[in-house]
């Protein structure tokens, strides 16, 4: 079996992934999308470390219903990890490495990572959701803004695609 053998077709994906995000509209009340979930994750921790955190304006609003990690958004981000774990498993990709180019570092290809999800993070609450949940959820219910976002994300990825592509070659 090669490797391209091992994934799905994008096509059958994306059928699941609709089904999916339409089952849960029905069963949870709410789409899909994951920056809720560590917002909440984060509130909790906080909130064990310090009880006063729940009067917070902003965090404490994860608290008023008790615990924060109760949350359709939690299970289902710890679902996408123990699916996408289990899924690599059976298809025989796990394994301890660094992907990057050829000319690119390991320390330069974390840096970058790490310092994208610490811009991305704020990022999303500022935006009212990650990019899986504006591209979902958003599109899906016809929101204006979901649909510039993703509009000016996907523009941005193909304008910045060629200098990236240098970097990893």
């Amino acid at each position: 079996m090669n490797k391209e053998q091992r994934y799905w077709h994008p096509l059958v994906g994306g059928f699941f992934l609709g089904t999916l995000l339409f089952v849960s509209f029905i069963v949870a009340g709410q789409g899909l999308g994951a920056s809720g979930a560590f917002a909440r994750v984060s509130a909790q921790l906080a909130y064990l470390y310090d009880a006063t955190f729940a009067a917070n304006g902003y965090a404490g609003a994860y608290l008023k219903h008790g615990n924060a990690l109760a949350n359709w958004t939690v299970v289902e981000v710890v679902g996408v990890f123990l699916g996408g774990f289990i899924s690599a498993a059976m298809a025989g990709r796990i394994k301890q490495s660094i992907e990057r180019g050829e000319n690119y570092s390991a320390s330069k290809r974390l840096f970058w990572a790490f310092f994208g999800g610490f811009l991305i993070g704020p990022a999303t609450r500022l935006a009212r959701g990650c990019t899986s949940g504006q591209a979902l959820d958003g599109a899906a219910s016809f929101s204006v803004g979901a649909w510039i976002f993703m509009i000016a994300a996907f523009g941005a990825g193909f304008l910045l695609a060629p200098f990236f592509k240098k970097q990893w070659s």
